[in-house]
């Protein structure tokens, strides 16, 4: 059986910048299309919902990205 690869926390803060840019398309797309809920609109309330859940996990990167940089040393910021 293998072992599951540990991830350094460089690694893990790239990982997680490639998913927050990917959900931050995935949130502009959504709000490109997005014309509001209807009333009583079941399709307009699901839109919406989804919506929601992709802008909070987008929240919960970002968060988890500043914790992570915070972490890390300086000098291995890179991009930033």
């Amino acid at each position: 059986m293998d072992k599951p690869k540990v991830l350094t926390d460089q690694e893990k803060l790239d990982a997680l910048l490639k998913k927050l840019e990917e959900y931050e398309a995935k949130v502009a797309f959504r709000l490109s299309h997005f014309r509001g809920v209807a009333h009583e609109s079941a399709l307009g309330e699901l839109a919406s919902s989804e919506l929601k859940v992709l802008q909070d996990h987008v929240a919960s990167l970002k968060a988890e990205i500043e914790a992570l940089k915070a972490k890390l040393p300086q000098n291995s910021e890179g991009s930033r």
